[in-house]
Order: C-alpha cells, then structure tokens, then sequence
C-alpha cells in the first residue's frame, strides 16, 4: 500500500513540478517578446529624434549663414549707395535665423547652443551696428562704420564651422572633433 502512495504522490508530484517549469518557460518566453516589442518600439522613436535633431541643425546652420550673407549683402550695398532689395532681405533672414534659433532651444544639446550663442551674439551686435550705419547721414561716417560691420561678419564663418563640427559629432556623422576645434 505503501508503495502504491508513494507511486501516487510522485505522478501528482512530477505534473506539478512538469506545470510549474512549462509556466516558468512560458513566463520568460512572454517576458523575451515584450523586450523585443519595446525595442522595436524605441528604435523608431530614436530614429525620429534623430532625424528631428538632423533638420533641426540643418536649418539653424542654414540660417545663421544666410543672416550673415544678408548682411554683408547689405553693408556692401551700402557701401554702394544702392541698398533696395538687401535691407528686406537682412529683415527676413533675421526671422527666419530667430525661428531656428527658437526650435533649436527646445531640442539642441547644451553644448551646441552655448557654441551657436556665440555666433548669434556676434550676428546681433553686427546687425544693430548696420541699422545704425543705414540710418547714417554722412556718406563719411557710414564707409567707416560698414568696414566694421564688415569686419564683424567676416569671422561668423570660422565660428559656424565650430558649431557645425559640434553638431556633426552630436549627430554621428564625425566620430571626433576636428584637430582645429577651438570651443
């Protein structure tokens, strides 16, 4: 009789012990597709950061440049005596500059924005310095205060190429900063 519980107990034994392991296996399999699903589900999202992050830099770097074109585009008509067309353009770059400066606040790295917040410093200072030479009288003064201007905006491009060796590291393009990198 004895033997025959002891038969008993171990078929009951054996399919709960059978049932708990098929659970276990079951539970880790479930657990494996849900890492999978949530994977999937990032890479996508990174994706889209990233791509957000590209245009975002794109713009900005295209917009910090046509400002400063429009601008020396300016001064040098200016310095013409025939500035018609440039000074509409300085205003509508300088929005469209202010727009991208605005979208890259939200979403740039602090590194980024720090080294840009120097090329926008210099952008402002040289365009409330041209506003000023086209409000001038003086045909003397103005050549004076053009060269200036001129000589503001000249060196933005070296400070662009610092923000953009930045942006192409934050974006994977480059591995590492440029030798010439001067933060």
């Amino acid at each position: 009789m004895i033997v025959a519980i002891v038969g008993v107990l171990g078929t009951l034994a054996s399919m709960v012990i059978t049932q708990a392991l098929s659970q276990r296996a079951r539970l880790r399999e479930v657990e494996q597709v849900e890492r999978v699903r949530v994977a999937e589900q990032r890479a996508p999202a990174e994706l889209r950061k990233v791509d957000q992050l590209r245009s975002c830099y794109v713009q900005l770097n295209a917009h910090d440049r046509h400002y400063r074109d429009a601008m020396l585009a300016y001064a040098y008509a200016l310095k013409l005596g025939a500035a018609g067309t440039e000074a509409v353009e300085v205003s509508s770059a300088r929005r469209a500059q202010r727009d991208a400066r605005d979208e890259a606040q939200m979403i740039a790295s602090e590194e980024v924005l720090t080294v840009e917040n120097r090329v926008n410093i210099q952008l402002t200072f040289a365009y409330r310095l041209l506003m000023e030479v086209a409000s001038e009288p003086e045909p003397s003064a103005r050549l004076t205060q053009l060269d200036e201007v001129i000589g503001l905006l000249d060196p933005v491009i070296e400070k662009l190429e610092h923000v953009q060796a930045l942006m192409r590291v934050e974006l994977g393009v480059a591995q590492e900063l440029p030798a010439w990198y001067d933060p």
